[in-house]
């Protein structure tokens, strides 16, 4: 895996106080044009109460690898961002690390993103995050205040060594209750990661704060990513509304290092290993073709799906990935064609009920290779078809929200010698179902 590049999440080690002692020893080894010295009193003249409320609910860890982390929080006026990383719970001599951005950081008066970089793989870390309220007391000379700090929470990285578990939820649609319960269970069973596979709001997303509201600070969830690091794979809702677009303003991207030059536009997908398992994102995109009326001319989906299939022929170049005694691979709208005449996302009428043009890009693809296992969302039941004489992988659906069906917690992990997956009924609790998958013959 070529080495992920922190170039927008810089190492900050200077305090607050000690940029403006800095400043202000300059200040004294020179004159200063009176005008010049009427502001730098004016600047320091201004004092910056302590900011109360300024950050707004949990961090949410995102966009994780095996050397790197990204985390994005609210907060409620204009701020710059840091996050601070130790090795040990008592956060002795952490590394500082500022809000992404080069040459300027990323500062927001409503999400702040930092990204922890230099990282070991499958290796626990501590954290904690923080903001610096931001005025103008001269033209555009920025003074913070002191920063506020948040709780310590902690992560493991992927990586080979990192334990094979995680988790899959998808179309939560918004509904935060039951998504509550959701977020609830994976942090009881304790799964280092989990892929949001999908439909994570119900309606258009028209606003920054619509954004936030969904994915950031979801009602009733506070914390739900605090110490469980997100993966965050779209699904068809993720695509609508006017700041659909500005996602990345909330759930960060995939660093430039983790793909090939070519692949430069695929900021989501994604391809790493926890412990023996190997997790890759395709992402399918609408339920629509791309010329349906309802995407006014502007959709791209199936350039975007032929430009992930050359990606994802190249994953299985690597040695991480192609020596994985298992492949999960991870679907938005299932790939598996679920009943004769299911809606094949080609037509006019209606909505898809499986991705053909993904299915017939990625399905060899993923055959050629022996991947075992498909999850998907989109259908919002639980189901599972079994792999075929012609199909190495079994497809497997959550549940979601809507309807008589039920919310799902699909979790995988490494148990006796084979992939357990267990499906959650987080609705009504227990178990919907069990299903094991034996190694692959790596090197075949």
């Amino acid at each position: 895996m070529e080495k992920s590049v922190g170039v927008a999440g810089r190492r900050e080690f200077l305090k607050g106080a000690a940029m403006i002692g800095a400043a202000a020893a300059a200040k004294c080894g020179m004159a200063m044009m009176p005008d010049e010295q009427k502001a730098w009193d004016k600047y320091n003249a201004m004092i910056i109460p302590r900011p109360e409320g300024l950050l707004e609910g949990e961090p949410v860890l995102q966009a994780p690898a095996p050397d790197s982390m990204g985390v994005a929080f609210a907060v409620t006026a204009l701020a710059n961002g840091f996050a601070e990383l130790a090795d040990n719970p008592a956060m002795e001599k952490p590394v500082r690390f500022m809000a992404e951005g080069m040459p300027l950081a990323g500062i927001d008066d409503r999400v702040l993103r930092v990204r922890m970089t230099d990282l070991r793989p499958g290796t626990r870390y501590w954290y904690r995050v923080g903001a610096a309220k931001l005025e103008h007391p001269v033209g555009y000379w920025t003074k913070p205040s002191e920063i506020v700090w948040g709780s310590v929470h902690s992560f493991v990285t992927p990586g080979a060594n990192a334990p094979s578990h995680f988790a899959m939820m998808c179309d939560t649609h918004a509904a935060f209750e039951q998504m509550a319960r959701t977020t609830k269970l994976y942090r009881k069973i304790g799964v280092p990661l989990v892929v949001w596979n999908g439909d994570v709001p119900n309606s258009l997303m028209n606003t920054k704060d619509d954004l936030v509201r969904n994915y950031l600070v979801p009602p009733e969830n506070d914390g739900y990513a605090a110490d469980t690091p997100i993966v965050l794979n779209r699904g068809n809702h993720d695509f609508r509304g006017v700041a659909a677009n500005r996602l990345g303003e909330v759930m960060m991207t995939r660093l430039p290092g983790e793909r090939r030059a070519r692949h430069a536009a695929l900021d989501r997908n994604f391809a790493f290993r926890m412990g023996d398992v190997a997790l890759i994102g395709l992402d399918t995109g609408e339920d629509k073709p791309d010329h349906h009326p309802a995407n006014g001319g502007f959709s791209r989906f199936t350039q975007y799906r032929q430009a992930q299939t050359e990606w994802l022929k190249d994953q299985f170049l690597r040695p991480e990935i192609a020596n994985a005694p298992y492949i999960v691979a991870f679907v938005h709208i299932p790939i598996v064609e679920l009943w004769p005449g299911a809606n094949p996302g080609t037509v006019l009428e209606d909505y898809a009920t499986w991705q053909k043009e993904c299915a017939d890009m990625w399905g060899g693809v993923l055959t050629a290779n022996r991947v075992q296992l498909v999850l998907a969302g989109h259908i919002h039941r639980y189901r599972h078809d079994a792999a075929t004489a012609t199909r190495s992988w079994a497809e497997i659906t959550g549940g979601g929200r809507g309807g008589s069906t039920y919310q799902t917690l699909v979790e995988c992990k490494v148990d006796g010698g084979e992939l357990l997956v267990r499906v959650h009924n987080v609705d009504k609790g227990g178990i919907a179902g069990e299903h094991r998958f034996k190694p692959r013959a790596v090197g075949a």
